[in-house]
C-alpha cells in the first residue's frame, strides 16, 4: 500500500469513533494534534526502514511483531504529548496504526512477520498494487468527509444539551 492509505485508515477510524461518540452525546477522544501523531504512527514502519521492492519489505525489522512490540512505550509518550481528550485511546490508536500498516501490507504482498528469527512470509495479494492508489484516494475523501462532518454532529450535539438544559 502507499503511504496514503497508512497514514489516513487508521485516522478514519479516529473519526469515526469521534463521531459515534459525539452522536450518542459523548465529547470526541482524539484532538487534532492526536490525529496527526496517530497518521505519524501509521506511517511509522516505512519512516524506519523505506523500502521499494517486496524483498525490502521482507527484510525490513519495522514490518514485524517485534516492532509493535517496540514501539509500545513511543505509543504511551505519545499519548501523554496528544494533549486534550483520551491519552490512552490516544495510545491505543497509535499502536493500532501501526498494526494496520502491518495489516494493510501483509494483505498487499506479506510480510516477514518473525524477522530476524524466522523468514515466513504472511499474507499475499489480496489486494493487487493496481488499486493502491484508488486506496490512497478512498481514505483521502473518506478523512475529508469525516473531518468537514465532526462539526456538524458537534453543533448538533451542543444544540441538544442546551434544550435539555432549557427544558
Amino acid at each position: 500500500m502507499f503511504i496514503g492509505t497508512h497514514a489516513l485508515l487508521p485516522v478514519c477510524g479516529g473519526l469515526a469513533v469521534d463521531g459515534l461518540r459525539v452522536v450518542t452525546g459523548r465529547e470526541p477522544l482524539f484532538s487534532a494534534r492526536g490525529l496527526w501523531i496517530i497518521a505519524f504512527f501509521g506511517v511509522l514502519p516505512d519512516l524506519c526502514s523505506p523500502h521499494l521492492s517486496l524483498e525490502a519489505r521482507f527484510s525490513s525489522l519495522s514490518h514485524t511483531l517485534g516492532f509493535l512490540v517496540a514501539i509500545v512505550p513511543f505509543c504511551a509518550l505519545a499519548g501523554m504529548v496528544a494533549g486534550q481528550g483520551g491519552r490512552l485511546a490516544t495510545a491505543i490508536a497509535c499502536w493500532a496504526a501501526a498494526a494496520l500498516h502491518l495489516g494493510a501490507d501483509a494483505i498487499s504482498g506479506g510480510i516477514a512477520w518473525l524477522q530476524p528469527w524466522k523468514p515466513d512470509v504472511i499474507g499475499s495479494y489480496l489486494i493487487h498494487p493496481r488499486y493502491w492508489i484508488g486506496f490512497d484516494a478512498f481514505f483521502m475523501f473518506a478523512t475529508w468527509f469525516l473531518v468537514r462532518l465532526m462539526p456538524r454532529l458537534e453543533a448538533r450535539r451542543i444544540l441538544a444539551a442546551h434544550s435539555l438544559d432549557a427544558s
